[in-house]
């Protein structure tokens, strides 16, 4: 797999590595690695065949593929940010989770931004089902105002953008974002888009079933929370069991909309428990209360969960 740039920034915003059954692991990995390594159709190139390679290790860890995923296009492009999430076509808001800056650059962070995904720009992106290219930010007519601005804001001039999806749907977004230079060539966008479609999004979305169905589990949703509470008041700030179990969702990179029908609750009440989480932590922003919530939730995790990085 290519080194990533010297010096690259990594921001990490999204998932939780959380105790996998190591029969659904590995029967999950051998599926994909006969899909994508040895299977008819697979990929053949060498340095997409080295990243999937290294992400299926990582299967277990959503954060790990994200980080795997984006050194290997800081090396292949001329990105100087790379930033993606879990999302679908039906959110009304996309967050991104995921950042990865160039230490040369000074970048403000997007993790956390919320964008309204009923932007044409966004729109479109959904609707393609190649890499988009977008050469000039400022002049684009695809990208609403909004859009446009909150791009400029975030120092992105020119970007390419695609929708990851597998067999079984969406699957979320990633970016290759630039803050000069001249249009895309033509060989990065069409390593993006065939590293997207045929490594990067299987891969993601087998990595991401298999942590929800973690969290979802008795131990790592309800009882978990309560028994970590009970344990460690002084470390969980005074979270309650509902916000404990809607933050484990939250880092397992599932939307409002999923958290809400997972927990039976509306989307509305959803907003209020992640409002008065941010209180508890102290914290005026969604990007920050994750930072926070990264290192805090582990903590509430019952005794023998495995939920360390590789």
């Amino acid at each position: 797999m290519p080194a990533a740039p010297a010096g690259s920034k990594c921001h990490r915003e999204s998932t939780l590595s959380t105790s996998v059954d190591p029969a659904e692991l590995l029967a999950a990995q051998r599926v994909l690695r006969d899909r994508i390594l040895c299977g008819k159709g697979g990929v053949e190139a060498r340095q997409q065949r080295d990243l999937a390679a290294e992400m299926l290790l990582y299967l277990d860890d959503p954060q790990s593929c994200w980080q795997a995923s984006a050194r290997w296009l800081m090396s292949v492009t001329a990105a100087h940010r790379i930033d993606a999430g879990f999302s679908s076509a039906q959110d009304a808001c996309y967050r991104p989770m995921f950042e990865l800056v160039r230490a040369d650059v000074m970048l403000p962070s997007v993790v956390g931004a919320a964008m309204d995904a009923r932007d044409p720009g966004i729109a479109c992106v959904w609707e393609s089902s190649r890499v988009v290219v977008f050469d000039d930010v400022g002049g684009d007519r695809r990208l609403g105002t909004d859009l446009r601005a909150a791009l400029f804001a975030a120092g992105t001039r020119r970007k390419l953008a695609v929708a990851l999806r597998d067999a079984q749907g969406d699957v979320g977004l990633m970016c290759v974002d630039a803050v000069a230079g001249a249009a895309w060539r033509a060989d990065e966008c069409t390593q993006f888009d065939n590293v997207a479609r045929n490594v990067i999004a299987p891969i993601l979305a087998a990595a991401r079933r298999l942590t929800v169905e973690s969290v979802e589990s008795a131990d790592s949703d309800r009882a978990a929370c309560r028994a970590g509470a009970a344990q460690r008041p002084e470390e969980c700030r005074g979270l309650t069991p509902a916000e404990l179990r809607v933050a484990h969702l939250v880092l397992a990179g599932c939307s409002y909309k999923e958290i809400a029908r997972k927990l039976g609750r509306s989307a509305s009440t959803i907003d209020h428990h992640l409002r008065s989480m941010r209180e508890k932590l102290g914290v005026n922003s969604t990007a920050k209360l994750m930072r926070d919530l990264i290192v805090l939730i582990p903590s509430v995790l019952p005794a023998g969960s495995n939920n360390g990085h590789h």
